[in-house]
């Protein structure tokens, strides 16, 4: 029961945005990744790097949109826990 809450949660219009936006950024950090090893023989190191700084800073901000959806979904969940019981 528990666990089909938390679905309809986390499948939420917002909450499915934020997903697909998740998807999105990594998959364009992943795409940065494999096109270097692709380019590490044509690129320069300065390419290279800043690929490398680009790829990162994408996963860093996969993290933090994961981190805020995860909040939101428990936050919902918890609230609606306290309403119920009142």
């Amino acid at each position: 029961m528990d666990r089909e809450e938390l679905k309809k949660l986390y499948n939420a219009p917002v909450n499915l945005r934020l997903k697909h936006i998740a998807l999105c950024v990594i998959g364009m950090a992943i795409a940065i990744l494999i096109s270097m090893i692709f380019l590490v023989d044509k690129a320069s190191w300065q390419l290279l790097a800043v690929m490398r700084g680009c790829a990162g800073v994408l996963a860093i901000i996969f993290v933090i949109i994961v981190t805020v959806l995860v909040y939101r979904v428990n936050n919902a969940y918890i609230t609606k826990g306290r309403r119920n019981k009142k």
